[in-house]
């Protein structure tokens, strides 16, 4: 393990990152600075649970969630096509196995993507949580806010169990990291072109975001789904799961595939 953590110190995998940290900073920053004289008027409107990015639906909010699929592929899911233009993947395969090789830039490229979302989120709602008051959200209080059963998975839940309903929404967007990133890996393994395996998740969702709202019933766009207060229909929970299990056997066997593929010519 300490090799791929070594190996992960470049500072090219933490450019999504740090990209995702500037602008939940800021839209803390900007929230807290603009609502501070409201506090003791409408406290129970200003809370860390109504003005979370995700649930405080505003332009910073779409610009994060819309830019989530390329930032996640600006991070580890690079490794592989960085192996293969530096040729170090030769010396890899021949001092460690190729399954295992495998198997660790898969998980490299999903943690990579999961964090990138995770980390930011998270950072978010701790900064709100210090500065604005802890209050949980209040049915007829917050009735402004759009976290409906239409809207929102589990809505029901961010009212008698608010916590809950965050951590939620802190982990589906990253999950969706993960497979943004393993799809750019995917890509990298039959392209071998840096360029398009970065872009080629943002552009892909991107395209699945318009024939979303043309055909809302039959596809979903993940970036959109993962907003606490999503402004797009919202497909069946457990169709959500199943797809994403689907798409994540198909694209780990894929690069499996590649590899092997490249590694055997």
């Amino acid at each position: 393990m300490s090799f791929w953590v070594h190996r992960f110190k470049l500072k090219q995998y933490f450019i999504g990152i740090m990209i995702a940290m500037a602008i939940v900073m800021f839209h803390a920053g900007s929230t807290i600075l603009n609502n501070w004289s409201f506090l003791d008027q409408s406290p129970f409107l200003f809370t860390p649970f109504t003005k979370w990015i995700s649930i405080d639906s505003g332009p910073l909010t779409l610009l994060l969630f819309l830019s989530l699929p390329l930032l996640c592929c600006l991070s580890g899911s690079q490794i592989y096509i960085d192996d293969v233009e530096s040729g170090f993947i030769w010396h890899v395969v021949q001092k460690k196995s190729l399954r295992k090789y495998i198997l660790n830039i898969e998980m490299i490229s999903f943690f990579s993507g999961f964090v990138t979302v995770f980390i930011p989120l998270l950072i978010n709602y701790a900064i709100l949580w210090f500065f604005l008051p802890y209050l949980l959200p209040n049915l007829i209080i917050n009735e402004n806010l759009t976290v409906l059963n239409t809207t929102s998975f589990f809505a029901n839940t961010y009212y008698t169990n608010p916590l809950l309903f965050i951590v939620f929404y802190m982990l589906l967007p990253s999950f969706f990291g993960g497979i943004y990133a393993l799809f750019s890996t995917m890509i990298a393994c039959f392209t071998r072109k840096k360029f398009l395996s970065v872009t080629a998740s943002f552009l892909f969702v991107s395209v699945l975001s318009v024939i979303s709202g043309i055909l809302p019933n039959i596809f979903y766009a993940p970036n959109l789904i993962s907003i606490a207060s999503s402004p797009v229909y919202l497909p069946n929970f457990l169709r959500v799961v199943s797809s994403c299990m689907i798409i994540m056997s198909f694209i780990c066997i894929s690069i499996t595939l590649g590899v092997k593929r490249y590694v055997n010519q």
